[in-house]
């Protein structure tokens, strides 16, 4: 396919100050390097990480353009990634991108999540609020043709995120699993958890979470609010052996993230994957006398991104999407503060 024409210039929505109102604005279309390709964005997704960005959460450089959430079409390919891709492939490049492979992160772990030098696309560098975007082709994948666009923006983080957690608890498919705060991250939790063969109860205050839990087809076995009255012991019935064998925190409530330990059967694991600027608490009691797990996780690598897209495609896994030209996409973080959301907003061009 021959290379498209390529814009000198594009829109984007930048964060030009934290906590200031975001801004359409035309910048140079990026350039890409040897093992590069440019992306030509069909849709990005915002991620509370979006938010914590607009707020200095990171201490981001500004101005810089939000979502780590991107996919689209390639149109260009560097000289060292023609081997790889070619354009017009649909695809979405991940979070983490061009690990140095010199430091001790790469030569302890060959795992660029724990690259010193990488680069954050959305959060140190330019994300995919924009029309194009530049992707590292050693760190992208290939997109089923069955998932759009819009369905396939919120995988990239969202769905990431949450099936890595899924996967780091590592306990068998028939032990019952709690998924608490179902929105962008806990609403595509359910799912993965019923597709793997988990006994799931979704956990969440808001009523339009709790009808996420049952909107897809696979749906929440029981779905509760923190607040309903006897609420731990039913869960705790319902689980069998004194409780949940795990739960997965979907939200950065310090709280809650506290509360779902008293969930757990003995020796249960907990993976809590919202990051409250101030850390998280636990009871010491309940950690210690029920030989509790804690487990961090963060994102995940390209190999689990590309089975949660096979596993997305085959069982018809969808979120719950409201998509947005890019010309409102500078009103996401108001959207978001409102406390209102049902599921992801997207941003889609075309």
């Amino acid at each position: 396919m021959a290379q498209p024409e390529i814009p000198k210039l594009m829109k984007a929505v930048q964060i030009v100050g934290y906590k200031q109102p975001l801004q359409l604005n035309e910048i140079p279309v990026p350039t890409i390097g040897d093992n590069d390709i440019l992306v030509k964005i069909g849709a990005a997704g915002f991620c509370h990480t979006d938010y914590q960005v607009w707020e200095g959460v990171y201490e981001s450089p500004t101005p810089i353009v939000g979502s780590h959430e991107p996919v689209g079409t390639i149109v260009a390919v560097g000289p060292k990634a023609q081997a790889k891709w070619k354009i017009g492939q649909r695809v979405g490049p991940i979070f983490f991108q061009h690990a140095c492979h010199n430091c001790w992160g790469c030569d302890s772990t060959n795992d660029i999540r724990h690259c010193v030098n990488k680069e954050m696309r959305g959060l140190m560098q330019d994300g995919g609020f924009a029309e194009y975007m530049v992707g590292d082709a050693d760190n992208t994948v290939l997109l089923p043709d069955s998932i759009t666009f819009e369905q396939a923006a919120p995988l990239m983080c969202a769905g990431h995120t949450v099936w890595t957690g899924i996967e780091r608890v590592e306990i068998p498919t028939t032990e019952p699993i709690g998924i608490i705060g179902i929105g962008g991250l806990g609403s595509l939790g359910v799912q993965f958890a019923k597709a793997l063969g988990h006994p799931v109860v979704a956990i969440d205050k808001r009523p339009q979470g709790r009808a996420l839990a049952t909107e897809f087809g696979l749906k929440a076995d029981l779905v509760v609010s923190p607040d309903d009255e006897g609420v731990l012991d039913k869960i705790r019935s319902w689980a069998g052996k004194g409780g949940l064998a795990a739960t997965i925190v979907c939200c950065d409530d310090v709280s809650v993230a506290e509360w779902s330990l008293k969930l757990l059967r003995p020796f249960g694991k907990t993976v809590p994957l919202g990051l409250p600027p101030d850390g998280f608490k636990c009871n010491a009691f309940d950690l210690v006398f029920n030989n509790l797990v804690v487990i961090g996780s963060v994102v995940g690598t390209k190999a689990g991104l590309e089975m949660v897209l096979e596993t997305v495609a085959k069982h018809n896994i969808r979120s719950h999407v409201t998509t947005f030209s890019i010309e409102n996409a500078v009103n996401f973080c108001d959207m978001y503060a409102e406390g209102h959301v049902k599921g992801r907003l997207v941003m889609k061009i075309g």
